[in-house]
């Protein structure tokens, strides 16, 4: 039994096929079909059912799968803590939701160590969900999430069954991004009904009415929006931010280091009334780790000094 087998299995129940696993782990169909049917045969037991509709866990194969996941995230986590002891490299690995303050905060963190330091950081921008389980399975160190406040209670018992504690990092309602020469930058408080007339940049994997009713507005429509553009990175958004007319974009707080000339502006709109919430994640059993622990301080203390806090 390998430990490739059983991420085989593991990516194969969460994608409920093959193929979708083969996607997911940019390997070849053909390759994860034969090492499962080897494992299959190496334990005596049939682990999927295979269905027209996809791949299904056999009863024996669900308790298979909650032992498999215990194995991955153990070895994971094990290389995580324990490779390249050998050399005196600041390694860390952090994932973080689209935000506006993360990589500001990690590039000014990195500027703080002494020119002679060796740094190995890995910063990556991905979901809330998938930030999750890097973390809890050891392929990530830290990780900030964004969640509704509402739901904090529905997380906190999902991230403590996964042995993660958690910090607020700030909490806020969405914020319209636009250039100060925009029309609607006149206003201290934007009317939502006039966004309709100008181009709205957003993330290429939001889909429009589920980012709208989770994070700006429980009421919010896809039929008041007229004008969209859909991007797939962020230098490309902040780019068009300067190229498209009168574009503006839905933002997390922006800290002030972001736009030190001035050119955009972050402007208040009272239609956005869902409380986000950022949190920090880490394993409990990382907590003390003083690289760890050094970063959240740095990061809770960036927030509040760049960002500041929001009254209701």
């Amino acid at each position: 039994m390998k430990l490739q087998q059983l991420e085989y299995v593991i990516a194969i129940a969460q994608e409920g096929s093959i193929t979708a696993a083969a996607k997911k782990l940019y390997q070849a169909q053909p390759n994860i079909s034969i090492a499962l049917k080897e494992l299959e045969s190496e334990i005596g037991m049939q682990i999927f059912w295979r269905t027209p509709n996809g791949m299904v866990l056999t009863p024996e194969g669900e308790d298979f799968l909650l032992r498999a996941k215990e194995i991955v995230e153990s070895m994971h986590s094990l290389e995580a803590d324990y490779s390249n002891r050998s050399d005196d490299t600041v390694s860390l690995r952090i994932e973080s939701t689209l935000s506006t303050y993360v990589a500001p905060a990690v590039g000014i963190w990195i500027n703080s160590f002494a020119d002679t330091d060796k740094i190995g950081i890995h910063l990556t921008e991905t979901v809330t969900n998938k930030i999750i389980e890097d973390v809890s399975g050891g392929r990530a160190d830290i990780g900030v999430i964004r969640i509704p406040s509402s739901q904090l209670g529905v997380y906190a018992e999902q991230l403590k069954s996964r042995k993660l504690s958690c910090r607020t990092v700030t909490e806020y309602t969405m914020k319209l991004l636009m250039r100060s020469d925009h029309p609607l930058a006149k206003y201290d408080d934007v009317p939502f009904e006039e966004l309709k007339n100008y181009v709205q940049i957003l993330h290429g994997d939001d889909e429009l009415s589920v980012f709208g009713k989770n994070c700006v507005n429980p009421e919010y429509s896809e039929e008041t929006q007229n004008r969209l553009l859909y991007v797939y990175d962020r230098g490309s958004k902040m780019s068009l931010m300067n190229t498209v007319k009168n574009a503006y974009m839905w933002v997390s707080p922006v800290p002030k280091q972001a736009f030190p000339d001035g050119g955009v502006v972050m402007k208040k709109c009272s239609y956005a009334n869902i409380r986000m919430r950022d949190l920090v994640v880490c394993k409990k059993t990382n907590e003390n780790n003083r690289l760890i622990k050094e970063f959240i301080e740095f990061m809770a203390g960036f927030v509040e000094q760049s960002i500041g806090t929001e009254e209701e």
